[in-house]
Formats: structure tokens, C-alpha cells, sequence
């Protein structure tokens, strides 16, 4: 992918994030995975409507190593919604951590973000934030690509902040500061 032309990388930069859900609120409810999800996992940073995947085209050419993805689906709402473009960073598979957003290949070929909730024996667990269960497949390392590192929305949602400000006032995590 690094030495693939240009038109190629951009006909490779949707992400699927998988999962159909039409409610508005987390699938995950525990407050001690929730904290994870919102200490290692960035919050979005807020770009005009249109500029999503360009800003986060322009920000991965900086970091040495990461991709540009245009995320669609609701399966990571209300945590990050349709049409968040994120920044993905190869990291070594031992460093992985729960709440952090990863990306990996499904058998079918499809890349999708959803957040680690919990580690077994064959890999890791991943679930996306709106979905009521984990998924079936499990993170190893001959399917992980990354870790969302940046995230760029037209809009934040009320889902994120609402549950920081609430982590942060019972102590479950410190404040973030964005920028």
C-alpha cells in the first residue's frame, strides 16, 4: 500500500464499520470497558462537513506508516459516526489494549474499526460500540492492519462527551483535553 499510486490508495480508502444498528445509544454498558473506550480511543476532531477523509489523508501522509479510512456503518456509533475518516497506525499486535479502536480484515475482506473489550486465547476481542455482542472473528495478527490513531467528524456526538464528562465526575477516567 505504501508505494501504491495514489488513485489506488484512495480506491482503497473506505472502511466498513460493520453492523447495522438503528438504536441510538451503546450497545456496551459497562462503565470499566466504556473508560477504556475513551482513554484509548480518540475522540474526533470536528472539520467541515466534506473535508473528513481529505484532512485525514493529509494527516496520515505525516505519521510514517499510517492509512487514511473513510468509516460508514453504525456499528461504532454513537462513539464515532457514519462518515468519520480516521487515521490508522500500524502498532506491534503485543501492544494492543483494551478500549483501543482497531481495524483489521475480516475473512470476507472487508476492514473494519471496532473496539477491543477483552483478550482470549486465540486473539483478541472486538466489538463494536453500538453492536450488542462481540464479533465472531477475533484479532490475531495475520488479520490486524491497526489502531485508529486520529479521527476527523463534521459533527461530535452528545453519545462521547456525555459519557466522558460522566466517567470523568465518578473518577473512571481523568479528563481529556482535545484539541
Amino acid at each position: 500500500m505504501k508505494n501504491a499510486p495514489r488513485t489506488a490508495r484512495l480506491l482503497l480508502t473506505t472502511l466498513v464499520v460493520a453492523g447495522i444498528s438503528l438504536v441510538a445509544q451503546a450497545g456496551i454498558k459497562s462503565d470499566r470497558t466504556l473508560a477504556a473506550i475513551i482513554s484509548h480511543t480518540p475522540a474526533p476532531r470536528l472539520v467541515a462537513e466534506g473535508r473528513q477523509l481529505k484532512t485525514a489523508e493529509t494527516a496520515a501522509a505525516a505519521i510514517p506508516g499510517a492509512q487514511a479510512f473513510w468509516g460508514i456503518g453504525r456499528s461504532m456509533e454513537p462513539l464515532y459516526a457514519t462518515n468519520t475518516a480516521v487515521v490508522v497506525k500500524g502498532i506491534d499486535y503485543e501492544q494492543i489494549k483494551k478500549g483501543m479502536t482497531v481495524v483489521y480484515l475480516k475473512s470476507t475482506g472487508v476492514r473494519v474499526a471496532h473496539t477491543v473489550v477483552g483478550e482470549t486465547t486465540g486473539g483478541y476481542l472486538v466489538q463494536g460500540v453500538n453492536n450488542n455482542e462481540e464479533d465472531a472473528e477475533l484479532i490475531t495478527p495475520d488479520n490486524f492492519i491497526g489502531v485508529v490513531v486520529q479521527a476527523y467528524a463534521s459533527a461530535d456526538t452528545a453519545f462521547r462527551t456525555d459519557t466522558e464528562k460522566r466517567l470523568v465526575a465518578n473518577g473512571k477516567v481523568k479528563l481529556v483535553a482535545r484539541t
